[in-house]
């Protein structure tokens, strides 16, 4: 019950956090900062920075800097893959990888990590935000990397 709780206040957030993004006056409006500032402060996408930075730091990288707008933009692809049923890539203008099934942040960065082409793309960029979504017991996780 508490998990649906979570996964239910997750996706109210970031329903919202999506209502703040819009066309006005014919120009691209992006969500302020402190609507989707959250993302980079959720326990579950700071585990998955603190894994791939950890996998980055085997390979001599940088850590990665986690980018609210980013996360927003995961977040909402993991909605969307969770409210849909749909599991493919967004077309975001980052690369992309996305895992479905673990349950955990820690599965889902270790299948990254196993399959070379997820892998090279964990390792590139400087940039970085995350997403997930639980639905029917399915975990829906996407990493975009600039």
């Amino acid at each position: 019950m508490r998990r649906r709780f979570v996964v239910l206040s997750l996706l109210t957030t970031a329903i919202l956090a999506m209502g703040s993004v819009g066309l006005q006056g014919g120009k691209m409006v992006k969500p302020e900062p402190e609507r989707y500032g959250w993302l980079v402060r959720h326990p579950v996408i700071l585990r998955l920075l603190k894994y791939h930075n950890e996998e980055r730091a085997r390979w001599g990288l940088p850590p990665l800097r986690l980018d609210p707008e980013m996360c927003l933009a995961a977040q909402e692809h993991a909605a969307w893959m969770a409210e849909t049923g749909y599991y493919m890539h967004s077309g975001l203008p980052w690369a992309e990888i996305i895992f479905t099934g673990p349950l955990s942040a820690r599965e889902a960065v270790d299948g990254w990590i196993a399959s070379p082409a997820h892998h090279s793309i964990m390792l590139s960029g400087t940039e970085a935000g995350f997403g997930y979504m639980v639905r029917d017991g399915q975990t829906y996780w996407v990493g975009v990397f600039r």
